[in-house]
């Protein structure tokens, strides 16, 4: 399964890459701070090229993503794209199902393409696309809270979790997508709170979303 969304998201960020112009390009990323649109595209294709390399010492660490864009931010998009097409085969087969609680590049594709069309103003990508990954992050939501007051999260499909022992305190509605976004620490502390909570919720629970750490700068949020 994870194979194939990887390539499903590679193939739908490589598309997307094909249309934008320099000044897309150079635009920085509200998600990723540091980078422009054309640097995350270099942490991407840096991604894969070390997970088919081997190249995975002090792996998910700053000092590694950072060395991605260093070694790539001056390398046309086009190149970029022709060195993930080439790949991108390679890469693929390194996606194993068994990764889905840990660091992968199906994952973390599909973060960033959300990252980059929030970036650009462009609708937010199909359900379809980041559903499955929704459970895993909710069940880290869940051992993040595991201390908290017990709590029931329902999103805009009727999709049901609940934390904590007994007869859920708090409850939250809210979209899926935006369940999705904040677990991967892409909603501020301010924008979670905003949500529909029933009551008000805890300073703790709020700091349990985020598998990245508390996020303060908002966010854009895209149309559907």
């Amino acid at each position: 399964m994870l194979e194939t969304m990887y390539r499903a998201a590679r193939v739908r960020v490589r598309d997307l890459a094909a249309t934008l112009s320099d000044d897309q390009l150079a635009l920085h990323v509200p998600a990723t701070p540091r980078w422009t649109v054309h640097e995350l595209l270099a942490h991407l294709v840096g991604c894969a090229a070390d997970a088919v390399s081997g190249r995975l010492d002090a792996v998910t660490s700053d000092q590694w993503t950072a060395r991605h864009v260093r070694e790539r931010r001056r390398t046309p998009v086009e190149e970029l794209m022709t060195e993930w097409d080439r790949i991108g085969p390679d890469a693929e087969a390194t996606v194993a199902d068994d990764q889905l609680y840990g660091p992968n590049l199906a994952i973390d594709t599909t973060c960033h393409e959300a990252d980059l069309r929030e970036a650009l103003g462009l609708p937010r990508v199909d359900r379809q696309h980041w559903q499955p990954f929704l459970d895993v992050m909710m069940a880290y939501l869940g051992r993040q809270l595991h201390d908290s007051t017990s709590l029931r999260i329902e999103d805009e499909q009727g999709q049901q979790w609940t934390f904590g022992p007994g007869e859920p305190t708090t409850l939250l509605r809210a979209d899926g997508y935006e369940l999705f976004r904040a677990n991967l620490s892409r909603r501020s502390l301010r924008q979670i709170a905003s949500w529909d909570w029933t009551p008000a919720p805890a300073e703790d629970i709020l700091h349990g979303f985020g598998v990245f750490g508390t996020r303060v700068d908002d966010q854009p949020v895209p149309v559907r």
